[in-house]
């Protein structure tokens, strides 16, 4: 009895004596709720395992389930196209050749002579215009409106054409006109900004 140790009469516990088996069925479960987008952790609370478990068994298995996400993609939000069509419009009107073509630079020659040369940036003020009158469009459309324009680069071209075209004939025809008949002493301003016409008594036309 003295040489008998304290508690050698205790059973052994075998390592591992109270792990579950993991089943074919329980397998096949973790993979679904894999591909369901569920987290290794998650898996091992819903199948009773450890998330070690899941791991092992069901690692190699990507989930097929896109969460949607909260805040839309930048290149695909309302704003940002907004922002990039009239980024995009405002390129096009600065880059055409015949806005370009009505800007004259005179170089200077000597004291008494000067070159005119003519192309370069379009009038600011019409740029300005320009943009107000897109951006208070592309303000009014709607945002599947939006991203339909986005797809077809046939109804970008015919918002531009059909927002600023009227504006881009009144910038020319004024151009034309000053080229035609001389300076007018005046450069050209939108419309809006423009005194307002009075209209011709007929009874002066007559006595003309």
């Amino acid at each position: 009895m003295k040489g008998r140790r304290m508690g050698s009469s205790r059973p052994r516990r075998t390592i591992g004596s109270t792990r579950r088996r993991v089943t074919q069925e329980t397998i096949d479960q973790m993979a679904d709720l894999r591909r369901q987008g569920l987290t290794h952790k998650e898996i091992g609370e819903r199948t009773g395992c450890s998330e070690r478990t899941s791991r092992r068994y069901v690692g190699n298995v990507e989930p097929q389930l896109q969460l949607p996400q909260r805040n839309p993609e930048p290149e695909t939000s309302p704003r940002a196209l907004r922002e990039r069509f009239a980024a995009e419009f405002l390129e096009i009107l600065y880059a055409d050749k015949e806005l370009r073509s009505y800007t004259v630079v005179w170089r200077k020659l000597d004291a008494d002579s000067a070159e005119a040369i003519w192309g370069g940036p379009p009038s600011i003020l019409f740029l300005s215009e320009a943009e107000r009158l897109i951006r208070e469009r592309l303000d009014g459309l709607g945002d599947l409106a939006l991203r339909l324009m986005a797809r077809d680069r046939r109804s970008q071209d015919r918002f531009l054409r059909e927002t600023v075209g009227w504006l881009y004939q009144d910038y020319t025809a004024w151009h034309q006109f000053r080229q035609n008949f001389g300076k007018t002493g005046e450069d050209w301003r939108p419309p809006r900004e423009r005194p307002p016409v009075e209209p011709i008594d007929e009874d002066e036309i007559d006595d003309l």
